[in-house]
């Protein structure tokens, strides 16, 4: 079941995508309207304060990359500060990401989460994306905390970072960067306009201006009109910028006993699913379009679960999932890596009637990707 913060969590944002009608809904969405408006000005005053160097920036003695995004949800940044790490890491630099360790159980100024070697934290002291990052990238350290000047400053002191990747940190304006890249999820752009909490931007879009690249997400599941439309939009506020392509491909699935185990899980081919009836589950920040890859595979979906982006599952909810799973006739369950972190190895290690898939997908590039890697080469390489 959800906790309070989640269940406060889904009703607002099917208040602000208008799903709530009613007399006190439409006074919420007045007052949320009013918080965006305060929201808005802190912002541009904040920005405005570095820009005008009242408040101090830091730059590290190490070329630093961002990847971030302009909206709160789900755009695919763990699978692609995966695969930037990984093509740094195999040009022969030393890579570390940072992460600010959202929901990690550990609250310390640094925390070393791997350091290329050896994973030093559980999911629940982490975070599911920094532990999912840490299992994924075998060689590349993985630290979180909050002030990423300071964490940065640990990573080229302790662990010789060349080049370090800032996770989800366009809005991180405390540290200086090289490389600015900004995801944009072409099946749910910028969300309804509105800044938070009325919506779901995390600053005007006026603040494009500042990216060096755009990165279009999961534009295989997008038309070539909405596609258009972002582009027309992102030149609109920053004509200079690079813009590429890329979609995120399944790649095979594996049992989820089997995931746990490590990187060298044995593999499930995709056509496993193929006309059979699946149930799939996942807390992340767009369903839809990990439903929609099901469908794709040509898996037949006879119901699913969704919770709250970055939640908890517990062995009960474990267990209603999978007897909801076999009410409908499902011959298997599918989840994604994201969520495979935070299911109990209780229920992952116990007799169960239907096996759990964990799909695993990678990011490709198709337009810009030449230009975007020679991009990458050039900041990592001028150190």
């Amino acid at each position: 079941m959800m906790n309070q913060r989640e269940a406060l969590q889904v009703y607002l944002y099917k208040l602000v995508h208008g799903e709530k009608q009613s007399l006190l809904a439409t006074v919420i969405i007045g007052v949320l309207r009013f918080m965006s408006f305060i929201y808005g000005l802190g912002v541009q005053c904040k920005l405005a304060l570095y820009r005008w160097g009242v408040l101090q920036r830091y730059k590290l003695p190490c070329k630093v990359i961002s990847l971030g995004n302009i909206t709160v949800g789900g755009t695919g940044k763990t699978p692609t500060a995966q695969r930037l790490a990984a093509f740094i890491r195999d040009k022969g630099y030393r890579v570390v990401i940072l992460n600010r360790g959202y929901r990690a159980g550990w609250k310390g100024q640094v925390g070393v989460v791997s350091d290329g070697r050896k994973i030093y934290m559980t999911v629940t002291e982490a975070g599911d994306e920094a532990y999912l990052l840490a299992k994924s990238l075998p060689g590349v350290p993985v630290v979180i905390g909050r002030n990423r000047s300071i964490t940065g400053a640990y990573a080229v002191e302790h662990l010789n970072a060349e080049v370090i990747i800032l996770d989800d940190a366009y809005q991180h304006w405390q540290l200086e960067r090289d490389l600015d890249i900004v995801l944009i999820d072409t099946i749910n752009v910028f969300g309804n306009n509105f800044l938070l909490p009325r919506g779901t931007l995390r600053e005007p879009l006026t603040n494009l201006n500042r990216a060096n690249a755009f990165l279009l997400t999961k534009v295989d599941q997008s038309t070539d009109t909405a596609r258009d439309a972002i582009r027309e939009t992102l030149r609109k506020y920053n004509p200079a910028a690079l813009i590429i392509e890329s979609t995120h491909t399944p790649r095979c699935f594996i049992e989820i006993e089997e995931w746990y185990k490590g990187v060298r899980s044995e593999t499930v081919p995709l056509e496993v699913i193929k006309g059979c009836s699946v149930f799939p589950f996942s807390a992340i920040g767009n369903p839809s379009s990990f439903e929609q890859t099901i469908t794709d595979l040509d898996g037949k979906i006879v119901a699913a679960a969704r919770y709250p982006d970055h939640h908890d599952y517990t062995m009960a909810e474990m267990q209603v999932i999978m007897q909801k799973a076999v009410d409908n006739k499902a011959e298997a369950l599918i989840t994604t890596d994201k969520d495979a972190v935070k299911i109990p190895a209780e229920f992952i290690h116990s007799e169960r009637p239907l096996p759990v898939y964990v799909l695993s997908i990678e990011v490709r590039f198709h337009d810009g990707y030449e230009e975007l890697m020679d991009m990458i080469k050039n900041v990592a390489k001028h150190k």
